[in-house]
């Protein structure tokens, strides 16, 4: 089981001539199907197709299809509420999303996927945190 965050699982949909990291995305994540998520995950996700719409980056009909995907995809979902006081305590580093994520793989020994650097370089994820670039 991994914790996929919203920028890995936007991956799946970007175009692989425009973002050379689509490739990895699709491999590190078929190699564990098995997810476990933040509760507010499908929302993030959505939010993400949104933008790579509204960007030009995803035409109507890959849209449509990732929002099909989106809705039949069977992931684990995890309540934040036990993890909110670890997610208070990466204020400082993290947002509160991805706080999220951390305190969720962290809470069930799972390993982060992300696109986001970021997460990584803040250093404060008591998970392994797996970069895809």
């Amino acid at each position: 089981m991994i914790v996929p965050d919203a920028s890995a699982v936007a991956l799946l949909f970007a175009d692989p001539d425009i973002d050379p990291r689509v490739n990895a995305a699709t491999k590190i994540l078929a190699e564990d199907p098995e997810w476990v998520v933040p509760e507010v995950w499908r929302t993030e996700v959505l939010s993400v197709f949104r933008g790579l719409l509204l960007g030009g980056k995803l035409t109507d009909q890959d849209a449509e299809r990732a929002l099909n995907w989106l809705q039949a995809i069977t992931v684990i979902t995890a309540p934040t509420g036990p993890c909110l006081n670890r997610m208070w305590d990466l204020r400082s580093n993290l947002s509160t999303y991805d706080a999220g994520y951390v305190a969720v793989a962290e809470s069930h020994d799972l390993t982060l996927v992300t696109a986001d650097v970021r997460i990584a370089k803040a250093g404060v994820a008591r998970c392994p945190v797996r970069t895809i670039n």
